[in-house]
């Protein structure tokens, strides 16, 4: 699995970056999921967010999800984090 992020603030596009699971292809598509979502994270040096149910709708019929930053428990510089699955 792929995952790729984009944070956004207004129309500018403030980083954009792809990184792939390290998991076994054996593990669960969860699993890989949020190893890929800690990994995307850690690279961008910006908190988790917290995962509403939305975001799983969302991922399951468009592979992608936004989170706003009021889904953060830090403040964050961006107003958006775009998240996509590039490739599964």
């Amino acid at each position: 699995m792929i995952l790729g992020v984009r944070l956004v603030k207004g129309h500018k596009t403030l980083y954009r970056h792809n990184v792939a699971d390290t998991c076994e292809p054996s593990a669960g598509f969860r699993d890989r999921l949020e190893n890929c979502l800690l990994a995307l994270c850690k690279e961008a040096d910006v908190p988790v967010p917290i995962w509403l149910s939305r975001n799983s709708t969302e991922l399951a019929r468009f592979k992608k999800t936004n989170f706003f930053a009021d889904q953060f428990t830090e403040t964050v510089a961006f107003e958006r984090f775009e998240l996509t699955i590039v490739e599964i």
